[in-house]
Order: C-alpha cells, then sequence, then structure tokens
C-alpha cells in the first residue's frame, strides 16, 4: 500500500457553521475515519489550529497566517492508505470537507530512506 496525504482546504469564516452545523461536521468526520480504519485505508489524520505562521523565501520572512483575506485555508489533513492514486481519489471523495464547500487535495507520499530514520 502507497501512503497519500490529503490536504483539506476549508473556508476561513467559521461564521458560516451554526454551533450544531460544527458538531455535525466533526461527527460525519468522526464516523468517515472510523470507516477508513475498518477498511485499512487509514493512516492519521486530525483538525488544524486557525492560527499559525509563513515563512517565505531566502530571507526567511516570516507572517502570520492564513491571512485575513484569504478565503479559505488548510483546515486539516488525514493520511491515507491505498494502492494508487486512483484509488486514493475514490476514497478522497467520500471526504465530509466536501459537503461544505470545501477541497481536498490529494498528494502521493514518497518514501525516502531519511524517512526510515
Amino acid at each position: 500500500m502507497k501512503e497519500f496525504l490529503l490536504l483539506l482546504r476549508e473556508s476561513t469564516d467559521l461564521t458560516q457553521m451554526t454551533p450544531e452545523e460544527m458538531q455535525a461536521d466533526m461527527q460525519a468526520h468522526l464516523q468517515w475515519m472510523e470507516e477508513l480504519v475498518q477498511k485499512g485505508h487509514f493512516k492519521a489524520g486530525n483538525p488544524l489550529d486557525t492560527e499559525g505562521r509563513h515563512i517565505r523565501g531566502a530571507n526567511r520572512l516570516v507572517t502570520d497566517g492564513p491571512y485575513v483575506e484569504s478565503k479559505e485555508c488548510i483546515s486539516g489533513f488525514y493520511f491515507l492508505l491505498a494502492s494508487s492514486l486512483e484509488e486514493a481519489t475514490t476514497i478522497a471523495s467520500g471526504c465530509p470537507a466536501l459537503n461544505n464547500g470545501g477541497m481536498v487535495e490529494i498528494r502521493e507520499v514518497i518514501e525516502t530512506h531519511a524517512a526510515e530514520g
């Protein structure tokens, strides 16, 4: 099995959801993770805090992020196990973030010898 990183990109405007909708969304993600575990596709995953930093360029300029003017940010991630990018794409199509207008980026993780350390 290969490892794939799913980056969840969602709206930065958390006020769009009521507390009840946020709870239902979290439950949908937990249920989806349980299904992935049962099928042997789940390796790891977590939501990300809304605060963060960016470091850019050779001068290592540090700025706060995600930027206020951004409409979306990376809100969380999953590591999946799948036999191919096509299978990972099929699995990712069930991600609950898509139900709220989110986007899922799917990238294969390339193993290096340094990662084995």
